[in-house]
């Protein structure tokens, strides 16, 4: 049994740095309003009418920043939730009484507004007021309704899979951690426990005798063993209470707290690794945590403000700053213009050192755990890994979604030197995925592909804001630095130009073999069978070796080194490569040879 650690200190540090000159929607809501992933945060925005979603990445933190507008639905935005695996995928609901599911990129901050959803889900009768995603099976997504009804998604497939009817409306809704049961008050001044593959109302119970709006949250301990559900609400004589309680006796609570006398319901949020319980109610200033272990709850310290939480949301614990002791970051919304990071920290004397008190194995999801299991009633075990072994690349998650095949399976590359980075790749990454539109490349140990086709791969170096020219390292002309990404751009069959894919890499050099920029070497060999080529185009280049191949190529006269020359400049090189249909396996593997050489630290493969 794994005891959490007593944290007799937790310590706020609001950032001085905001997102500034924002237009927050100041609608009430019954959630918490603001949506946090692994890179991006999510508002209902401020327009006439409503239904317009404001995304604003999460490193621009500055006064103004680009704001992604998504706008499709057609009344206020009641609830945002970003997918807990794949964190470019947002859901929301509204007073439409519809569900659209977005996928968010880059290039949007380029557009005024963004009306494409990726699917759009009609099935409730009046307003959508919450929305759950399944938190071990990624493409199920629970909502309820003005309507009393619960219904279960099935993304996927976009259709809805399961639904069950509620004796009055919702105030809450939320998943356990095995994704297996939901729980959810109700104005009924009851909790009911709902198993939804059965379609049924497994546990009702009364929590609490005000007649004001309740919320709940599973507090299953790092095990998930304990089963029980914290509860907030008001008494009789309206005094704010927390209340927990057991499954195995529901007549009576556990632990009983009474607060204070303000109006506002307090949301929870809880965070199983440290069992840490966060208590925000909006248009209060202060953020209570207390700590739960083996059935008890114990309050640690109170965060206080004099501007109030307008509406807030929490940062996924995978993005703390673990060599600071960073345990939870809460953005805060103050006045409907500015939100606020707050960082909670525990004091250690070495907290440059990995504390693995503070951030045991977090959860593993599978990917191979699809709709159809979950639907026909298979449970998933709880797997854990070890938050110090992962990547970058496994914390931003950035595999497209509604594009992965039904039938698909992962692709695991092995790294030699950490043997347990195959599995987390599989879980976070999906690491150099192929995927075709039409049919699917797996590599499952050895490369298996279409034969008598011809391919071209492009390899293109982005060009950073930051930093527009490339370093050379240790001035050799052979290696090259970039500052910012490579990008596979293409990968086509002859055949059929369709089929393509996309590889992005960053910050890491390139080895001789796939990127070669001295003058008047050109690699071909000739052959009457299907050709290759890998191009190479080396956009942020370091100005100096820009100048110095200026230099070199104004003295060559001759027009053949002339037009090398102007291909010099534009950092153009073409390397060709002939390979037959017995070796066509062998051309893939090299590829993704020199890819790994490279160490890239996010590269991810995707069809646009």
């Amino acid at each position: 049994m794994y005891n959490v650690p007593l944290i007799k200190n937790l310590y706020p540090d609001p950032s001085n740095n905001l997102y500034g000159d924002l237009r927050i929607c100041s609608r009430a809501t019954e959630t918490c309003g603001i949506a946090c992933s692994a890179g991006y945060i999510a508002v209902p925005w401020q327009v006439e009418g409503g239904g317009m979603i404001g995304v604003v990445r999460l490193e621009n933190q500055v006064r103004n920043p680009p704001v992604i507008k998504l706008k499709s639905h057609t009344s206020p935005i009641l609830d945002l939730s970003f997918n807990p695996c794949y964190s470019e995928i947002l859901a929301s609901c509204s007073e439409d009484m519809s569900i659209r599911i977005w996928e968010i990129r880059h290039e949007d901050e380029n557009v005024n507004e963004v009306k494409d959803p990726l699917c759009i889900l009609n099935g409730h009768k009046k307003k959508v007021n919450i929305i759950s995603w399944n938190p071990m099976n990624y493409f199920i997504l629970s909502s309820t309704s003005f309507d009393s009804s619960v219904n279960i998604w099935d993304i996927e497939n976009e259709k809805k899979a399961f639904e069950i009817n509620m004796p009055k409306k919702l105030s809450s809704l939320q998943w356990d951690i095995t994704g297996n049961l939901l729980s959810g008050t109700c104005q009924n001044k009851q909790i009911h426990i709902i198993d939804p593959r059965k379609q049924e109302i497994c546990n009702s119970f009364l929590i609490h005798d005000g007649g004001k709006s309740t919320k709940c949250i599973w507090i299953d301990g790092f095990g998930g063993e304990d089963k029980c559900i914290l509860t907030t609400g008001f008494s009789k004589n309206n005094m704010r209470e927390l209340k927990l309680w057991s499954l195995k006796n529901t007549t009576s609570p556990l632990t009983t707290i009474t607060l204070d006398n303000a109006a506002a319901p307090l949301l929870p949020h809880y965070d199983e690794s440290v069992g840490m319980i966060y208590l925000i109610g909006k248009g209060d200033g202060n953020c209570r945590y207390y700590q739960y272990s083996h059935g008890s709850m114990r309050k640690v310290d109170e965060y206080k403000s004099c501007l109030p939480f307008r509406s807030f949301g929490f940062l996924p614990k995978r993005m703390c700053d673990v060599y600071k002791c960073e345990i939870g970051r809460v953005y805060k919304n103050e006045n409907n213009t500015n939100i606020r990071p707050i960082s909670f920290y525990v004091p250690r004397k070495n907290s440059s050192i990995f504390q693995e008190d503070l951030y045991p194995p977090i959860i593993m999801r599978d990917p191979e755990y699809n709709t159809n299991k979950w639907t026909d009633g298979i449970n998933l075990d709880i797997k854990r890994v070890s938050i110090k072994d992962l990547t970058e690349d496994d914390l931003l998650i950035t595999r497209k979604f509604k594009q992965v095949p039904k039938s698909s399976k992962s692709i695991i590359i092995q790294d030699n030197n950490n043997p347990k980075k195959d599995s987390i790749m599989r879980q976070f990454t999906k690491k150099f995925t192929f995927r075709k539109k039409k049919g699917t490349v797996e590599i499952q140990g050895e490369i298996i592909g279409e034969t008598k086709s011809s391919i071209e791969a492009d390899f293109e170096v982005l060009e950073s804001k930051e930093n527009k020219n490339a370093n050379k390292l240790n001035e050799d002309p052979k290696f090259l630095f970039a500052s910012e990404d490579v990008e596979v751009c293409h990968l086509k069959d002859n055949v059929d130009d369709d089929d393509y894919l996309i590889i992005n890499g960053a910050n890491q050099p390139y080895e001789e073999t796939v990127i070669k920029t001295n003058e008047n070497e050109h690699y071909k060999e000739n052959n009457d069978t299907s050709i290759q080529s890998i191009r190479t185009n080396s956009k942020s280049i370091d100005n100096n070796y820009d100048n110095n191949n200026n230099n070199n190529n104004n003295n060559n006269k001759d027009n053949d080194d002339t037009c090398q020359s102007q291909e010099n400049q534009q950092h153009l090189k073409q390397i060709s490569s002939i390979h037959e249909e017995n070796n066509f396996k062998n051309f893939f593997k090299n590829v993704l040879d020199n890819i790994l050489d490279m160490k890239m630290c996010k590269s991810t493969a995707t069809v646009l």
